[in-house]
């Protein structure tokens, strides 16, 4: 059954008059644009990734469950525009067809962009990551909840499909070297890292400019699909991928202006953004044109980030970033 299929099966289970419906995205799950007959517009996930490597736990219903109860535990807040989760005709949130989840979230109007265009677009996205961080610190998730954490094994994992690939003939043996030795730097670091409210807990997981909806200035953050525990310094670890060197110093005192900062930050930070790099290389292995470019970015960490962090220097306000 395709996605569109899917779809109209998941929809009919909800107590809405569906207008249209139309396909705007697909990565980690189909995303589906519907409006209802009084001009109502919600975002449709069929959690379907397109990435055959993609961890199973990210399509499991609970924790798809979990992901919801935090977005409802997060939609009285004043400062933040979040998606809102509909529950079905039985009350539930996730809803099933033939075995796949599917789930329902009110659209967030506003501009997305594929990268920041200006310094206030990246104070306000730092102002509402520190947001989000302080409303995790201060929420006691409930015993059933159950979403994936930033660990050694996740990025051992990586590693080792990584390794596996140079055996396959995709990269370069001595670029994965470099990649597995930075990689062993940064989960010696991660398991040293203590878990206080004030340091570890819930996590967006992939705040970028695609999940990121400005309204008049201001960012609200869309697409909590990878939502999880780990260190909160993972979210600037994932948003500097998008920050040139140059500007990540004033980003981070911005962020720091609203949420503390543990004292080895620039460790943390170089760790995670190390360990979320692999991970996110592990993914784009299951995608079958990617080994038109992989290889080619592969190389290129090897290169900057990974070589300076397996050498001991430190990247995070230097150098050439990836994209370059």
């Amino acid at each position: 059954m395709d996605n569109a299929i899917l779809a109209q099966h998941a929809l009919a289970q909800y107590d809405i008059n569906v207008v249209s419906v139309s396909p705007v995205a697909q990565s980690g799950a189909a995303v589906f644009k519907m409006e209802d007959d009084r001009g109502m517009i919600y975002s449709l996930r069929i959690h379907k990734s397109e990435s055959s490597t993609l961890e199973k736990i990210w399509t499991n219903r609970e924790v798809l469950d979990s992901e919801l109860v935090w977005l409802d535990a997060l939609k009285g807040n004043s400062r933040l525009t979040i998606p809102v989760p509909q529950r079905n005709r039985q009350g539930a949130y996730v809803t099933q067809v033939n075995e796949v989840c599917c789930t329902l979230l009110s659209w967030v109007e506003g501009e997305q962009k594929p990268y920041f265009t200006s310094e206030q677009e990246m104070k306000s996205t730092a102002e509402m990551t520190a947001a989000l961080h302080r409303l995790a610190s201060e929420w006691q998730p409930p015993s059933s909840f159950i979403r994936p954490t930033v660990n050694r094994d996740r990025i051992q994992s990586a590693l080792d499909l990584l390794k596996q690939q140079v055996r396959e003939g995709l990269f370069d043996a001595h670029d994965v070297e470099i990649l597995e030795a930075a990689g062993e730097k940064a989960m010696a670091l991660l398991d040293t890292l203590p878990q206080n409210k004030m340091s570890w807990g819930l996590l967006h997981g992939d705040i970028v400019p695609p999940n990121i909806v400005f309204v008049d200035g201001a960012a609200h953050p869309i697409d909590f699909g990878a939502c999880g525990f780990g260190p909160f310094l993972t979210d600037l670890a994932i948003t500097f991928t998008f920050i040139h060197p140059n500007a990540r110093r004033q980003y981070i005192e911005w962020y720091g202006e609203n949420f503390p900062l543990p004292n080895d930050y620039v460790a943390q930070i170089e760790a995670l953004f190390i360990s979320l790099a692999l991970i996110g290389m592990r993914i784009a292995l299951g995608i079958p044109e990617s080994n038109d470019w992989l290889p080619a970015h592969v190389k290129k960490c090897a290169a900057r980030e990974f070589g300076s962090y397996a050498r001991g220097d430190s990247f995070l306000f230097t150098g050439t970033p990836c994209w370059e």
